[in-house]
């Protein structure tokens, strides 16, 4: 778990010792004993200032070649053959949209193998009832169609979002033409600025997927698919949504003496942590919270907080005299 340092530290508060030792030995089939996948993680560890570009460079010449990964997999598929117990030493990535493992991770990059069925693509287009989301991650990705399936891929463009972003903006995507698969394919998309939806294919899609980890937009932003308006963000920051569940956690337990812990967050850098903070601090510091609140309401530089501080200081002042009438 990642969250802001300050927080980390205040959980923590000293390294103590855990029980029971680490293993000496790494299980069969771990990713780090595959040489390709070993250089890849000791060229990522020698990166002395490490972008999002150079960290690129290394996954795409190690997608170049990927033999290694039908080696890896025969060499499971054979411990499985002749052991009924046998797992696979990697993590399931699955959802209700494709099957996948993770096979790779580092701080930089996180890679998958993850298989899309065709039956599965193609209940998603017969049961939708209304618009689909175009979903733009926010990272860079590289991307190797190992079974390309007669994908056919409609691309798409938007502009990049700052930490200011608001619905309010109008921002609005664009299509950015068609894109058809084979197989061995690599498609490097930058997830701030373009995205993809597969429009068709005829066989199940097999893709590695590496997503980097550095210089990634502040908010993932979703588009409506019949007007290509901005209709959903949420955050790319895994620091900032764990700082989130540890002060509401902090908030649960109720210590007054933790709004010293808290109030900082509510000058945050994100403004949906500088929001949610404040809420919080209703809970351990209602004074110091609703002098947050009229500060947001006139200094706050992002105009959504600014108005719903407003807002709230309005919902406030009508239960005050409530209360007293």
């Amino acid at each position: 778990m990642i969250s802001r340092q300050e927080l980390r530290h205040y959980f923590t508060q000293a390294q103590r010792p855990r029980g029971g030792a680490l293993p000496t030995s790494l299980p069969a089939h771990h990713w780090r004993l595959q040489p390709a996948l070993a250089s890849l993680h000791a060229a990522l560890d020698a990166l002395v200032d490490p972008t999002a570009e150079t960290v690129r460079e290394l996954v795409a010449s190690a997608f170049a070649d990927t033999d290694w990964i039908d080696g890896w997999i025969a060499a499971m598929a054979q411990d499985a053959l002749h052991d009924a117990y046998f797992e696979p030493p990697l993590a399931p990535t699955s959802n209700g949209f494709q099957r996948g493992v993770a096979v790779f991770a580092h701080r930089h990059v996180n890679i998958a193998l993850n298989s899309l069925p065709v039956d599965v693509l193609a209940a998603k287009k017969m049961q939708r009832s209304g618009p689909a989301a175009i979903t733009f991650t926010g990272t860079v990705s590289v991307q190797k169609f190992l079974r390309a399936g007669g994908g056919l891929l409609r691309m798409w463009s938007a502009p990049a979002v700052s930490d200011n972003f608001s619905l309010d903006d109008g921002l609005a995507c664009r299509p950015a033409g068609h894109r058809a698969l084979e197989d061995g394919d690599i498609l490097t998309l930058d997830g701030r600025t373009q995205s993809y939806v597969i429009e068709h294919a005829i066989a199940d899609i097999v893709v590695l997927q590496a997503e980097i980890l550095l210089d990634r937009a502040p908010l993932l932003i979703e588009y409506d698919s019949e007007d290509f308006t901005a209709v959903a963000a949420c955050s790319t920051s895994d620091n900032a949504s764990r700082s989130q569940m540890l002060l509401s956690f902090l908030a649960t337990l109720g210590r007054s003496e933790d709004d010293a812990v808290v109030e900082p967050f509510t000058h945050d850098d994100s403004f949906f942590l500088r929001w949610h903070a404040t809420t919080e601090l209703f809970r351990l510091n209602e004074g110091r919270a609703r002098a947050r609140l009229h500060t947001m309401a006139d200094e706050d530089p992002h105009p959504d907080l600014r108005a719903a501080a407003r807002n709230a200081l309005g919902v406030l002042a009508t239960e005050a005299r409530a209360c007293h009438a």
